[in-house]
């Protein structure tokens, strides 16, 4: 009789990490599918086109960085390149970005997430953080407020995270405040969908609930993971809505999951099987504590994301959570229990305290200044009618120029560094009535980004129907805040017109 011996492990499962990356790569072309979708149906051609743009040049680097690593280290570049899987790095990472990135800013950021996020520390199944993740953060510390051509006249507001953090802290309970921010979202539904701007595949809670759902099935990921961190983020949002005394508290903890990177994360990026621990135990704990430091920096930290951190210092943390629950499964399952409840216990101690530290938003209240004719500092500037035209139809136009600031004060500021031209207004007027048609700045003599303000039709609406043969008050808001004493050459210009038809 023979017997034959080979080396353990002896079982063989039906997975392999091929096609476990073959599906995860469907996955993530379905859910960049529906970004493409979704950004040409609502912003055009241009902004799709750019989002494929994105996506080659993140792929081009990730080849090149891999191929010239293989040829420097004198490995065979096609094993090489069939063997470190780049391109799923390349793909959850430009599906992160938002779509305003420029393609030089994701290039980079695939170069330093490929290089130093993988290659250095010995390629794939051997890397400490993830990489997309590291990619990503980058982008975030460097290239803040750069936006690419093709985007910045079409998606000019703020994603609905960074909202949230810079007009709402992370917490509102003033139901008014609650339908704005509602408003603004499109509400729970339009967020569950995912048709707003954001990262690029990150938008869509549906879609990306049944892509979970089909890893789950076909056993792609671990349902732990997910499952674990939506359900902690769940009831800690839940927790906060309470201890804030949200009457209506289901949209809180809604939010929290609908936002943002989260669902993204849940199952994209916690699920890494480099990063994340092998155990079972160890995925609970990895994925709890996730979830609590994601909440953690949204509502304490304030920023629009706590997702890619709380993702990147759990990555730290694997190494020690392997070490903690080595061994057999069951029989340090008690252990796992106990530390799951007591950092459960301090995630929501932890949650409720930053909570009762952060005021919730409340509405801003806008400074209106107002100026009339008595003011002192009006009357104190020139002004002079270049030019008075008849139209024919019972109006008048004005071309009007009045001394601003740069034109009023310039000249005794030795360091100010600015030309000393006045603004000029045109105004037309109602001969008639006597009421002002519009009036409108054609030229700016102040300082730029202040003096220009004049611009704004939120400031020169008010000059429509304005009788002139009465007092009058002209309000400075939220239009031309910082331009007070631009505002006050416009009255004065409007002062020189009223005195020209008799008044």
């Amino acid at each position: 009789m023979k017997f034959l011996y080979s080396a353990s492990p002896n079982l063989r499962g039906k997975l392999s990490t091929r096609r476990i990356m073959l599906e995860l790569m469907i996955g993530l072309l379905v859910v960049y599918g529906f970004s493409l979708f979704y950004y040409f149906t609502e912003h055009g051609m241009a902004v799709a086109l750019h989002s494929l743009i994105l996506m080659a040049t993140s792929l081009i680097v990730m080849a090149i960085t891999e191929v010239g690593f293989a040829y420097f280290t004198k490995q065979d570049i096609i094993p090489f390149l069939s063997n470190s899987f780049g391109w799923i790095t390349a793909i959850i990472l430009t599906l992160m970005c938002p779509i305003t990135i420029t393609p030089f800013a994701l290039g980079v950021a695939t170069f330093c997430a490929i290089l130093f996020g993988k290659l250095l520390f010995g390629g794939f199944g051997q890397n400490i953080f993830n990489p997309a993740a590291l990619g990503r953060a980058i982008v975030l510390a460097s290239f803040t407020g750069v936006v690419a051509n093709v985007t910045e006249d079409v998606i000019t507001g703020a994603t609905i995270t960074t909202k949230m953090a810079n007009d709402f802290n992370w917490l509102v309970v003033d139901p008014n405040m609650i339908e704005k921010l509602m408003k603004a979202a499109g509400g729970l539904q339009n967020l569950f969908v995912g048709f707003y701007p954001g990262g690029i595949g990150e938008t869509s809670a549906l879609l990306l609930c049944c892509v979970g759902i089909f890893f789950i099935w076909r056993k792609v990921i671990d349902w732990r993971l997910p499952i674990i961190y939506l359900s902690t983020i769940f009831v800690l949002g839940s927790v906060i809505a309470w201890y804030s005394g949200m009457s209506d508290w289901l949209w809180y903890p809604l939010f929290h999951l609908f936002s943002g990177g989260v669902m993204f994360a849940a199952v994209f990026m916690l699920t890494d099987p480099v990063t994340s621990p092998t155990s079972a135990a160890g995925k609970c704990i990895f994925a709890l504590g996730a979830a609590i430091i994601t909440v953690l920096i949204r509502i304490k930290a304030n920023l629009p994301e706590g997702v890619l951190y709380s993702i990147l210092i759990m990555n730290m943390l694997t190494p020690m959570i392997e070490r903690a629950f080595d061994g057999k499964q069951y029989q340090i399952l008690k252990k796992a229990y106990i530390v799951f409840a007591v950092i459960s216990a301090l995630g929501i101690g932890s949650v409720v305290l930053a909570a009762s530290q952060v005021e919730p938003a409340k509405e801003k209240v806008k400074e209106v200044i107002k100026i009339t004719p008595q003011d002192e500092y009006v009357n104190s500037l020139e002004a002079t009618i270049e030019s008075e035209v008849d139209n024919g139809d019972g109006t008048k136009t004005f071309t009007v120029s009045a001394q601003g600031f740069a034109a009023k004060e310039g000249p005794n500021l030795p360091d100010y560094n600015h030309g000393f031209e006045p603004n000029v207004f045109e105004i037309k007027v109602d001969t008639a009535t006597n009421k002002v048609v519009y009036l409108k700045a054609t030229k700016i003599g102040d300082t730029e980004y202040l003096g220009d303000k004049l611009l704004n039709a939120k400031y020169t609406v008010q000059f429509e129907g304005l009788d002139l043969q009465s007092e009058f008050e002209v309000s400075v808001n939220d239009a031309i805040t910082g331009a007070t004493y631009s505002a006050k050459s416009s009255v004065r210009a409007l002062l020189e017109v009223r005195k020209a038809l008799g008044f």
